[in-house]
């Protein structure tokens, strides 16, 4: 390990610090400003389920309104999410969906 940047340990004082994980996206998706709904199914294997992160778009395609995206199996499911500021809602801007493959 390098002298230098952060580390962590876990409560048996084992390093849990792994930096940058690669992961494996599934696909990208397009979705306009203020879209508020969609659902996307994947064949995914044993013991691994879907997730998505949005990654913005810079320009004038900006909303007011709020989605929700939510990953259960195979599945993302994209909801109306005003006034919940909760993990997995974001605004709902002009942007990429970004869906990868994780441990269940």
């Amino acid at each position: 390990m390098a002298n230098w940047g952060i580390q962590t340990w876990d409560a048996n004082g084992n390093v849990n610090n792994t930096g940058i994980v690669p992961v494996l996206v599934v696909a990208t998706v397009y979705l306009s400003a203020g879209q508020i709904s969609g659902s996307y199914s994947y064949s995914v294997p044993p013991g691994f389920k879907v997730a998505a992160i949005q990654s913005p778009i810079t320009g004038d395609a900006y909303s007011g309104s709020r989605r929700k995206i939510t990953g259960s199996g195979g599945a993302i499911t994209i909801s109306n999410g005003d006034g919940d500021y909760s993990a997995g809602t974001y605004t709902a801007d002009e942007c990429w969906l970004v869906i990868y493959l994780v441990k269940s």
